[in-house]
């Protein structure tokens, strides 16, 4: 059996059994640890005044006793188990990026790789409930941006994150930060997703494992993401979205902002549009956003520009085409505004789907799928 005072010969373990501890929580921990240099020190203290400065009653009552040492081994044999390592904030592996703002986590619990941590990162976030123009575009620039070799980090929420992760992973690696414990299945829509990431990227969490999604959890997680990542990009989002948290942060750790444009009358850009009167780049491609981040020297991708100057488009297919937009149009309106029948536009609106020029949607509406040098 394990000794208490053995126990307290690891300072890792010491901490993981301190941040266990219901109720104390990231900033608790960092205070504890810069108030009394260590968590070994904590546990020796038999001062309930000194403790009682930054802890409840109820959690200095505890320390006070000392360490549960089969109740760590049996923290540690769960995360053993679920193939969850963890790193505390004095270890080596522990990532530079986190450590450089005023309130790093003291313990990143994770599934995956952990190099990826320490990999150059961009963070796309946005809206839940994304359009169909956010999907688009969200995923446009994730697939770019894993093309050239970056990581993409986003938070595994429904609408822009899950579509920015779906589309990293087609060409590279990415990275998800968790608003609860590693191991908790949440959104359960996103459960397959979740396990392709742990597959083929990281989930990491600063919350002990088993720990449910509560609302406060997901500003705090949000700090991570912007830490360690080297520019944000806000693809969507409302006025009061909790990707401009992400952003705020990003510019308190002195990261650069990115957001993408769209419709004066969509919700969903209001945030967007907010962020760049306020200074944030506009950025319409992947080539905006290496070139906000100086990184020429990546491989070229390849050039989709030049292939659909190739396309073979009719007159009627290039007039129907200068007609659409980014937001979806009926096709009555489209046909109305290129002086063409229905029939007629319905037809050339079939064939550029399957060009993948343009998107259909529900009720008979149609947008562009990118820009086109006509």
């Amino acid at each position: 059996m394990v000794k208490k005072d053995d126990f307290l010969e690891s300072e890792r373990d010491a901490a993981l059994a301190l941040y266990s501890i219901r109720g104390i929580g990231p900033i608790r921990f960092l205070r504890l640890l810069k108030r009394f240099g260590s968590p070994q020190r904590c546990w020796k203290l038999r001062d309930p005044e000194a403790l009682g400065e930054i802890l409840p009653e109820r959690i200095v009552s505890i320390i006070l006793k000392g360490p549960d040492v089969n109740g760590l081994s049996r923290l540690k044999d769960d995360l053993e188990e679920k193939s969850i390592w963890w790193l505390y904030v004095k270890d080596e592996e522990y990532p530079q990026f986190l450590l450089d703002i005023p309130n790093p986590p003291p313990i990143i619990f994770g599934i995956g790789d952990k190099t990826l941590l320490k990999k150059d990162a961009i963070a796309i976030v946005g809206s839940r409930k994304a359009s169909s123009y956010g999907i688009r575009v969200c995923e446009e620039m994730a697939l770019g941006l894993a093309e050239k070799g970056l990581l993409v980090i986003s938070g595994l929420a429904l609408g822009i994150d899950s579509s920015a992760h779906r589309a990293a992973l087609k060409s590279g690696k990415t990275l998800a930060v968790k608003g609860c414990g590693v191991d908790y299945d949440y959104p359960v829509r996103n459960h397959s997703l979740f396990e392709e990431i742990v597959k083929n990227g990281a989930v990491i969490s600063e919350l002990l494992p088993g720990t449910p999604p509560e609302p406060g959890n997901f500003p705090a997680r949000n700090r991570i993401i912007a830490a360690l990542s080297r520019a944000v990009l806000v693809v969507e989002a409302g006025k009061r979205s909790g990707s401009l948290i992400t952003a705020y942060l990003a510019v308190e750790y002195g990261k650069d902002v990115m957001a993408i444009p769209g419709s004066i009358h969509s919700y969903n850009s209001k945030g967007c549009h907010k962020l760049i009167k306020e200074g944030a780049y506009l950025v319409e491609s992947v080539r905006d956003v290496l070139d906000i981040l100086n990184l020429d020297n990546l491989p070229e991708k390849k050039n989709e520009e030049v292939h659909e100057k190739e396309m073979d488009f009719s007159p009627n297919m290039k007039l129907v085409i200068d007609k659409l937009e980014a937001e979806p149009q009926h096709i009555d309106d489209i046909a109305r505004r290129c002086g063409l029948s229905a029939s007629l536009v319905s037809s050339i609106l079939l064939e550029l789907e399957l060009m993948d020029v343009v998107m259909a949607h529900s009720g008979g509406r149609y947008s562009i799928i990118k820009n086109l040098n006509k």
